[in-house]
């Protein structure tokens, strides 16, 4: 999720309210939680502002940031300003702009050879590492997936994209392709490996996806469809941190429903803590993932019903899980 940082300067009103009570400057944190921000940071300020939040927020904060604005205008004037990882300001002052793909090559036979050989540098060996023990379920809801599917995830974790590979059966696995942020992972001038567009493409089997391209962006996982190839999307467009799914994109709807594919959702559950958004470090642990039963859409479905299905499917198992834990889902299989 996005960080931000607030300042709040206290009006006469909330300065004699914090006498009155130090405990009510916790409002301003349970205001927050309610908007389903997390707050990472508090700092009571000596200077110009009395008060400093650092908190991260779902990617529709803006809609209703004047509402929060509004509802602590009555004790104090905020400023609520857009942050960035400083580590990651500086890579993108450094790095080369401009993105680099799709490279249609990597459906070719040799390339699907190549990605066999670098399948345990690129999956299995942090899935192993990671993964104590990895549990998959659902897999007879794949049987009757004869043609191209588009498989569907929740996405919490950079383990999400390897275990979703590792748990899906070989007849889909030899001609899945990824969909990947083309601002993350195909930049012009990376130096390592794992970073080089052509690595992404070969050994992951990724595609580059142009956020808020537009119709334009589904123009290559298109022309994969066309050409009998499986794909894997996260719908949320983004990991997320917080403990309801974030809004679903309407791509996969799009491409389900102009190319009449199947849509398979996979629920991951435990990846977030073995591999948290913002560390790199693995925290070995049991992860679970769990097929559901393909969606078809009948003809004359639209797009917005569509995606409202697949939210629904994955929802109802994340539902399930957050209230009874993973075993609710594979317990049976």
């Amino acid at each position: 999720m996005p960080t931000y940082v607030l300042l709040m300067r206290l009006s006469s009103k909330g300065c004699a309210a914090v006498r009155d009570d130090p405990d009510s400057i916790g409002a301003l944190r349970e205001a927050l939680e309610r908007w389903e921000s997390k707050v990472l940071s508090e700092f009571q300020c000596l200077g110009e502002y009395d008060h400093c939040v650092i908190f991260e927020a779902p990617d529709n904060f803006h809609a209703y940031r004047a509402s929060l604005e509004q509802e602590l205008s009555s004790t104090a004037e905020t400023e609520i300003l857009a942050a960035i990882d400083l580590p990651l300001f500086q890579r993108m002052m450094t790095q080369t702009s401009g993105t680099v793909g799709p490279h249609a090559w990597q459906i070719r036979w040799w390339a699907k050879l190549g990605r066999l050989g670098f399948r345990r540098h690129a999956y299995t060996r942090w899935v192993r590492a990671a993964c104590k023990p990895l549990t998959v379920t659902g897999r007879e809801n794949l049987r009757d997936v004869k043609r191209p599917c588009i498989v569907v995830g929740n996405h919490t974790s950079h383990l999400d994209a390897l275990v979703l590979f590792q748990a899906l059966p070989q007849r889909i696995k030899w001609n899945v392709y990824f969909a990947a942020a083309a601002d993350r992972w195909f930049v012009k001038g990376r130096k390592e490996l794992v970073m080089q567009p052509w690595y992404q493409s070969l050994a992951v089997g990724s595609f580059p996806i142009q956020r808020g391209g537009g119709s334009k962006a589904l123009d290559y996982p298109k022309w994969l469809l066309d050409h009998g190839c499986n794909l894997v999307i996260f719908p949320e467009g983004t990991r997320s941190t917080s403990r309801k799914l974030a809004k679903f994109r309407h791509g996969v709807s799009i491409l389900a429903l102009e190319k009449n594919v199947p849509v398979v959702p996979i629920y991951l559950s435990g990846l977030n803590k073995l591999r948290p958004k913002g560390s790199r470090e693995i925290f070995p642990g049991p992860g679970y993932a769990h097929f559901l039963p393909p969606l078809r859409f009948a003809p004359g479905t639209e797009v917005p019903d569509a995606t409202r299905q697949i939210f629904a499917a994955l929802n109802e198992a994340h539902t399930k899980v957050t209230n009874e834990g993973p075993e609710v889902l594979y317990a049976g299989s």
